[in-house]
């Protein structure tokens, strides 16, 4: 009877962890499938109002920015604007970080 009992447990057990697996499985791969359709997502529509600097600087400003969050999972100001600060002024950067 013990012998029964145990073997029932064991297959119960089984079952369970095989039924938590393939929940996992299933999680898993609707992960996948989100962070592929985010990725996928269209670049927000931006429009300038008013600008003081010249097409070609505004164009290469608008290139570093849109690289740049494409690599961030979420905005963050200070960081984009530690990026377009360094594609600005590239050849002084280096310069600067070399001094101090």
């Amino acid at each position: 009877m013990r012998g029964a009992a145990k073997k029932a447990a064991v297959e119960g057990a089984s079952e369970e962890l095989e039924r938590r697996s393939q929940y996992l499985s299933s999680l898993i791969h609707r992960t996948k499938v989100k962070s592929e359709a985010d990725q996928q997502r269209q670049p927000p529509n931006v429009k300038v109002r008013a600008s003081d600097m010249p097409l070609a600087l505004q164009k290469r400003a608008f290139k570093c920015a849109r690289e740049t969050l494409a690599s961030m999972p979420r905005l963050e100001s200070k960081r984009l604007a530690c990026a377009l600060k360094k594609a600005r002024f590239f050849p002084l950067y280096f310069l600067f970080n070399y001094l101090m």
